[in-house]
């Protein structure tokens, strides 16, 4: 009993080992110790009801349990940085860790190698095709939000907020803030706050300064992203 525990704590900790050697190489947050703890805590877990009840052991539930357990680990690994979520290939790979640390309590060697390999060259092999492949740009949702500021005569101030209303409108963007602010020598300087989807939406930016910055009542013009 003692030999066949031992060998499945190893295969455990191996496999743990072998998925959190491949996150801390590509500089993921969870490593080695933590997808091994993972993936031998819930080895542990299964083994515990084989050892205490070796003959009438409900492993299904055990397994069930060990699954919303991982689950609340890896929420608070997520976490929203901007517009993007990070963290979610992380606990997707700590989840799996803990899969195949229950495999890897029944024994079945073969098993568990393979589903190791399998998480390995999913890690791998998709990470350079996710990041080449790219949403078309009408069912992109990424948000993006550039500020654009125009500075020109206080006399052309309502000509130029008119101007950018329209374009705005033309456009299908959304205003999030339109704003004035009065400068030196009689100068104003209106900056438009405004929000679109999609990865490639800047050439909006750069449209509509191309049509500002032809009338004469425009001294300076530029725009940046939030």
């Amino acid at each position: 009993m003692l030999t066949i525990f031992l060998l499945r704590l190893g295969m455990a900790v191996l496999s743990g080992i072998i998925i959190g050697v491949e996150r801390q190489l590509t500089g993921h947050p969870a490593g080695v110790r933590i997808n091994t703890l993972v993936s031998l805590g819930a080895c542990v877990f299964v083994l515990f009801s084989m050892v205490i009840k070796p003959e009438s052991a409900d492993l299904s539930r055990v397994a069930a349990q060990i699954v919303s357990g991982v689950g609340f680990l890896c929420s608070g690994i997520i976490f929203k940085d901007g517009t993007s979520v990070r963290g979610l290939n992380t606990a997707a790979t700590i989840w799996c860790s803990a899969a195949i640390g229950v495999l890897a309590s029944t024994g079945e060697y073969i098993v568990v190698f393979a589903a190791t390999a399998v998480l390995l060259l999913v890690n791998l092999l998709l990470r350079p095709f996710a990041n080449w492949l790219e949403p078309l740009e009408c069912f992109d949702e990424t948000e993006n939000m550039y500020s654009i500021s125009v500075i020109c005569m206080e006399t052309e101030e309502i000509f130029i907020r008119e101007k950018i209303m329209n374009y705005i409108t033309e456009a299908r963007l959304k205003l999030v803030k339109l704003e004035s602010n009065d400068m030196i020598g009689g100068k104003v300087e209106v900056e438009a706050v405004v929000s679109c989807r999609g990865r490639k939406r800047n050439v909006i930016a750069e449209k509509l300064i191309t049509r500002l910055s032809i009338h004469k009542s425009v001294i300076g013009i530029g725009w940046k992203t939030l």
